[in-house]
């Protein structure tokens, strides 16, 4: 009868045990796996498959202890798989918030719905441009480039105390909410220009024609031609997620670096 000593289990138990927590803090940050509409034991079982699939392939001999030490390194663990799902998140969100632009501008800021991401209200269009953001995200494999991506950073940042996210990490995912800015004003800058037009036009016409009631005109013309401009803009959605999910692997690898 095979007999196993406790330092061979507590090794075999951290091989699983620290992929499965960093994972955990992937799936509690990064796009689509933070969903509310995912049951959580659906998320713990997918996590239990992928630790185990990464513990077969990743050395990781740092064994399982009930400890101080154990303790700090799981909290470890859980910071960089948040923080490398919050990077993801953090870009993608740009398509929310060019969403949430358009939406303004449309006269639909006054419309909301629960948003799929969360269980917060968030404006029609910005929900809108979130769900064909995911959309693409997933038809990009987004989902693999995340794990592909939490696989490479055991290699990056092995499983050892102060071995975490460094303040030159914090800051760059401090800093990135220009990058967020950025890109949602750029992605949502012709629908606004367009609207931007027509409130121009409707105002002069207000001056040459005051008994014009441009309340009633007024607002379904803004929102059919914001509603044509958004179909027209539809085509750009696809480069736009694919820059979104190359800024958010660089801005992974500025904040998971080797200490």
């Amino acid at each position: 009868m095979p007999s196993w000593s406790e330092a061979e289990l507590l090794r075999w138990a951290g091989e699983f045990y620290w992929p499965f927590i960093r994972i955990l803090g992937l799936f509690a940050a990064a796009p689509v796996f933070n969903a509310v509409t995912i049951p959580v034991p659906l998320k713990v079982a997918l996590a239990t498959v992928l630790a185990m699939l990464v513990a077969g392939i990743v050395d990781q001999p740092v064994p399982l202890e009930l400890t101080w030490a154990g303790l700090v390194l799981t909290v470890e663990q859980i910071i960089i798989g948040v923080a490398m799902g919050f990077s993801m998140q953090l870009a993608l969100s740009a398509m929310t918030l060019a969403g949430d632009l358009v939406g303004v501008q449309m006269g639909f800021g006054f419309a909301t719905l629960l948003g799929l991401e969360g269980d917060f209200a968030v404006p029609v269009m910005a929900d809108f441009f979130g769900l064909v953001g995911t959309v693409l995200f997933l038809a990009f494999n987004g989902h693999l480039i995340l794990i592909s991506a939490l696989v490479k950073s055991f290699t990056i940042v092995p499983v050892a105390i102060g071995a975490g996210i460094t303040m030159a990490g914090w800051a760059a995912l401090a800093n990135a909410g220009a990058m967020l800015f950025g890109i949602g004003v750029f992605l949502a800058l012709p629908i606004v220009a367009v609207i931007l037009t027509m409130h121009l036009a409707v105002g002069t016409l207000s001056r040459a024609a005051p008994q014009i009631n441009l309340m009633s005109v007024g607002f379904s013309l803004f929102l059919w031609v914001g509603i044509a401009a958004t179909i027209s803009l539809v085509p750009f959605f696809a480069p736009a997620v694919e820059h979104m999910i190359d800024a958010g692997l660089s801005l992974m690898a500025v904040v998971v670096v080797k200490p």
